[in-house]
């Protein structure tokens, strides 16, 4: 699991380093780093409310108001409720994320993602598995709200409602396939001036 976990944080920074290096003019433009510390709340039996660790890297591109995501999320404190899912485990997510609207005050993205992660897998139940989901993102704008200047400008509220469509076992009701991602969106870099 840990060599997982260093490889998946390997690949994102890889990613990140690569089009840092590229010129904005080209199809990544600069990347964008943001952590993102929150709670995650699972809709399946049993399941309770976590505390999660989300550092994203964004790709935005060329295509207008399209970005590609590449998220590390782990939720250390999470503890094992005996379904056979690894509740601690990292994921890593990745794919593209299309804005739909965005104000001063509030935007909204549509996500589709890939999920590599230990659990819930349809043939293979404690086993890595990759999954497909599709995700509806709220952010409430709050460092544009209050003025703040240079990178927390940036600084929001965040509320994500992902919903898995792949690699699910059968027999899972519908409900069972939510995740709720709550919290806040801090921005690491670039700094603007």
């Amino acid at each position: 699991m840990r060599r997982v976990f260093g490889v998946a944080l390997a690949l994102v920074i890889g990613a990140a380093s690569l089009a840092s290096a590229q010129e904005s003019t080209g199809f990544f433009k600069n990347p964008v780093f943001v952590l993102q510390p929150g709670l995650i709340k699972s809709f399946a039996d049993g399941d309770g409310l976590d505390f999660n660790a989300r550092f994203v890297t964004a790709l935005p591109t060329s295509i207008p108001r399209t970005t590609i995501v590449a998220i590390v999320q782990w939720t250390p404190f999470a503890d094992e409720d005996g379904d056979d899912v690894l509740e601690n485990a990292p994921v890593l997510v990745y794919g593209p994320v299309v804005n739909v609207f965005s104000t001063r005050h509030f935007s909204f993205d549509i996500d589709g993602l890939f999920a590599y992660a230990f659990g819930n897998c349809k043939d293979t139940p404690g086993q890595a598995c990759h999954q497909f989901l599709v995700e509806g993102d709220l952010f409430l704008k709050v460092g544009s709200m209050m003025g703040m200047g240079s990178q927390w400008n940036s600084l929001s509220l965040y509320g994500m409602l992902a919903y898995v469509l792949t690699e699910i076992p059968s027999g899972t009701p519908s409900e069972n396939r939510m995740v709720l991602l709550t919290g806040l969106s801090l921005p690491l870099a670039p700094w603007k001036k």
